[in-house]
């Protein structure tokens, strides 16, 4: 595990200042957990284990919700790369001692790293950074591509051929159900995507519907009529026997029933 120092800035930030006191906690077990790229599996599973080891009241679901949070507040990024989900901190000040990332580099590269303190207080929670000089031609050579844009949900979001087949390929079934969750989750928490469809497929794989071990409406509709709805008398053998004794059955003869009716009158 490596060894990493906060800077003093950290103690007043703003932006620190606005996250939950759970949330700040993470962030900093973030910071001694990331690699030297500050980057990090993003699945609240992964992270539960690395972050909170020992703590059993820390759930995935508080990961999931904690890492949003540090996400609304751009402290740290989440990006897909084949389709699963990875971590970036931002305004990461770490020099690299290994020569590559243990994980995929995100498709647009806009963390600030490699920096320095230059004052006491500041907005960055970690860092400032230094800014080096260069001449003209050298920015026109390194000039980043475009960054694309998080958006929010579109109003006809709905299931696509690709997150369909995605779907049936991975045995996802009940996606109607799914997608009324994450639409509901998504317009709660605001939340804001690059990729909705790659969104949709993460949560659908990490089942925000809670729908693994839960059966359908239909299941459940099948389940009550096997055991409320009587059986056919067609069906039952015990009643066609009953039947067949009946018919075979000899009538009561006269004297008898009218010797029946008279004791029954004295009595």
């Amino acid at each position: 595990m490596p060894t990493r120092y906060l800077k003093a800035g950290i103690r007043d930030s703003e932006t620190i200042d606005r996250l939950s006191s759970a949330a700040e906690v993470l962030y900093y077990r973030l910071l001694v957990t990331v690699d030297d790229f500050g980057r990090y599996d993003a699945r609240p599973a992964m992270l539960k284990a690395a972050c909170f080891p020992i703590k059993e009241s820390v759930t995935q679901k508080h990961i999931e919700n904690l890492l949003s949070d540090l996400v609304k507040h751009e402290l740290v990024s989440v990006y897909y790369v084949d389709e699963k989900p990875y971590l970036q901190m931002q305004k990461w000040d770490n020099v690299p001692r290994a020569k590559e990332s243990k994980y995929p580099a995100p498709a647009c590269k806009d963390v600030q790293s490699h920096t320095v303190v230059q004052h006491l207080h500041t907005d960055v929670p970690l860092t400032v950074t230094e800014t080096v000089t260069k001449t003209k031609t050298d920015i026109s050579q390194d000039k980043p591509a475009k960054r694309k844009q998080k958006v929010p949900m579109p109003d006809d979001f709905a299931i696509s051929e690709k997150v369909a087949l995605w779907a049936k390929e991975n045995n996802f079934d009940r996606l109607n159900d799914h997608l009324d969750a994450f639409k509901r989750k998504a317009e709660m928490n605001g939340y804001r995507y690059v990729n909705w469809d790659l969104a949709f497929m993460e949560a659908i794989r990490e089942d925000w519907a809670k729908l693994r071990g839960k059966q359908s409406f239909a299941q459940q509709a099948a389940d009550v009529a096997r055991t409320t709805v009587p059986i056919a008398p067609n069906h039952d053998a015990a009643l066609k026997a009953i039947e067949a004794d009946l018919k075979r059955a000899v009538p009561m003869p006269q004297n008898i029933r009218e010797q029946i009716n008279a004791v029954l009158k004295k009595a």
